[in-house]
């Protein structure tokens, strides 16, 4: 057992992606790689703005180094090596970024993509990191494209050949520029998909040379060192800036649309069902709605925890959206100084498990109140929401608790034919109860509870809140205890 454990921190990272293949150690699956992508990809999503922007920059600057180094090594080679020879430090700025795990928008093209494509992250969130990482990167290519254009970096000859770099990605049709953009948008997210498949940094920066050395021998067009060789020009009035919207849409358009086929059609469509075996069977999938117009992300409790101390400004989680209401289902003493919510999904383990070990709390200790609101994921428990409204009819005759614990006891059978044996057995008029279950307002009822789950941050059933605010430490009974009694001698202190 102890060398299991051994093995198991080797071979997994913090994060829970795979740091060591199953089959072969140091060879990795699709499924593994994938993994390991989302990892990066949740980490791309918990970034504040700032961050992103900052990072962003980062990654705009470097890349015009690429800018420069091409231009200069085109010039000390001659132009009749210069295809080869010329274009030796091309990838220099992606070896930079990757490397340094800057914010480049081609990368994200890749990466926040998964989170999409598994509904644990929204397309507005999407576009939202795509958004601050594109005009980031501009900036960065920018500002580095004006010092360049108005000093004397670049020697008279380097100069020329810079110029050379802009006008010829200006002389190419609409159509052709957008059909280059795609295939360096594939060449880049194949990059950034087989630097996940390594471990090794020299592998890394093996891959990133050759496929970015590609690019340009091939005479395609990425769409951020594009911007800063046609920035270059503008700044030294040799454009203008109808040429570099007319350039820039059409190879970012073209980058976007060979990133994401990438993921979506050759690398996503690989991977199993069981993309994430060792999270939670609880975690939270967003609803179609939610995926389509939300501005949600339900990253994962591994993700979301180490931030939890980030400034006050940044903080939109663990905490109770709305907070404790009349309406809410109460049980216990409604004067105590205690109140304990959980978000739960009557399908769920873990949230069955919760509920058991607060319920074993409240009989030790009578001045608590516990509150319960639905949390069902239809997707993985197709009978969750079922479940729900049938407690909401139980509730409208004055059983919800009652339907609460059958539901909890007899969670791997909750078929509507079941719900019905439930209904009977805590004695409910049955031709009632068949009426109401699918009522409009139930339904409503468990889909606004699911809704302030996602508001207040939840984004699995692991959860519980204690007056108001997300109980974080690991979930036992004994860890719980101890944060009642703190809180309890917080209070009395107060007083």
């Amino acid at each position: 057992m102890k060398t299991d454990s051994i093995r198991e921190q080797i071979d997994e990272s913090q994060s829970g992606a795979p740091a060591g293949g199953q089959a072969v150690r140091d060879i990795f699956s699709t499924d593994e790689i994938f993994r390991r992508i989302v990892a990066t990809a949740d980490e791309d999503f918990s970034r504040s703005t700032r961050l992103l922007f900052l990072s962003g920059v980062a990654a705009g600057l470097s890349i015009g180094l690429t800018f420069v180094a091409r231009a200069a090594m085109t010039t000390a080679v001659g132009p009749e090596s210069s295809l080869f020879l010329g274009n030796m430090l091309y990838p220099l700025g992606f070896i930079l970024i990757v490397a340094g795990k800057y914010q480049l928008f081609t990368e994200n093209t890749l990466t926040p993509v998964t989170h999409v494509l598994t509904r644990i992250a929204s397309v507005p969130a999407l576009l939202r990191v795509w958004g601050i990482v594109l005009f980031a990167n501009v900036v960065g290519a920018g500002a580095l494209a004006y010092v360049l254009a108005n000093t004397g970096i670049f020697a008279a000859e380097a100069a020329e050949v810079a110029r050379g770099f802009g006008e010829h990605a200006l002389s190419v049709s609409w159509n052709d520029l957008f059909w280059k953009g795609v295939l360096a948008g594939w060449i880049v997210a194949s990059m950034v998909w087989l630097t996940h498949a390594v471990r090794d940094a020299m592998a890394r920066i093996a891959i990133v040379f050759i496929l970015m050395y590609l690019i340009p021998i091939a005479d395609l067009f990425h769409c951020i060192i594009g911007a800063c060789e046609v920035l270059y020009l503008i700044f030294q009035g040799l454009a203008g800036w109808g040429q570099f919207g007319y350039f820039f849409s059409a190879v970012t358009l073209g980058n976007t649309v060979g990133g994401v086929i990438l993921v979506a059609i050759l690398n996503y469509s690989q991977t199993r069902q069981s993309r994430f075996p060792d999270r939670d069977c609880g975690q939270l999938e967003l609803t179609w709605k939610e995926w389509l117009f939300g501005r949600n992300t339900t990253l994962p409790d591994f993700v979301r925890r180490p931030h939890s101390n980030q400034n006050q400004e940044e903080e939109t989680e663990d905490t109770l959206q709305p907070p404790v209401i009349d309406e809410d289902h109460q049980r216990g003493n409604r004067d105590a100084v205690i109140i304990l919510l959980q978000y739960g999904d009557y399908e769920c383990e873990t949230s069955r498990r919760i509920y058991k070990m607060v319920d074993e709390i409240m009989q030790e200790d009578r001045q608590i109140q516990y509150i319960y609101r639905h949390l069902p994921l239809s997707r993985r428990h197709p009978h969750a929401e079922n479940a729900g409204m049938a407690a909401e009819a139980a509730a409208d005759q004055g059983k919800f608790w009652e339907m609460h614990d059958e539901l909890f006891d007899h969670q791997n059978h909750l078929e509507d034919e079941n719900l019905l044996k439930c209904a009977r057995h805590i004695n409910l008029d049955t031709d009632r109860f068949q009426k109401e279950m699918f009522a409009e307002e139930n339904r409503k009822r468990v889909l606004e509870d699911r809704r302030s789950g996602v508001r207040s941050g939840v984004s699995d059933t692991k959860n519980l809140f204690i007056n108001g605010q997300r109980f974080e430490k690991p979930m036992t009974k004994d860890n719980i205890r101890r944060e009642i009694e703190r809180i309890k001698m917080t209070l009395s202190s107060e007083v």
